[in-house]
């Protein structure tokens, strides 16, 4: 389970763009819906890859998952609207959302930092993916 940099959701393989490489960006999708589930259930994360964002309202993990759904969508993924409403619904992650699309805000900004993104680029290179930052 891993949060990807916000930086590299562009650049993230999917089944549509390389054939025979994993679909990171609706994988990064599956697991946004996962964590959401796991803050339902238990009010907080286990996963010691992502409890830092434990250290962020819910908000900020919709906000970040709006901008995967960007990308999904952008990429002519079927998205289903209930879903798409569910995150439209947090008035404070649709106000993170918009600052990060259209002002660059970093949405777990004490987290998703140069080494960060260096530790992400290794995971995906462990994978066969090699992604220029």
């Amino acid at each position: 389970m891993r949060i990807w940099h916000q930086s590299l959701l562009s650049k993230l393989p999917s089944k549509k763009d390389y054939l025979g490489c994993s679909n990171q960006l609706g994988g990064q999708h599956t697991e946004i819906r996962m964590m959401l589930g796991s803050i339902k259930k238990h009010g907080k994360l286990n996963h010691s890859t992502v409890n830092y964002a434990n250290e962020y309202s819910i908000s900020h993990l919709r906000a970040y998952g709006l901008l995967v759904i960007d990308e999904m969508l952008k990429r002519n993924f079927n998205m289903g609207l209930d879903i798409i409403d569910e995150y439209m619904s947090d008035i404070e992650a649709v106000r993170l959302y918009e600052l990060a699309r259209d002002k660059g805000l970093v949405i777990f900004d004490k987290h998703h930092n140069d080494e960060y993104m260096e530790e992400c680029l290794l995971n995906l290179e462990g994978k066969g993916i090699r992604i220029a930052a």
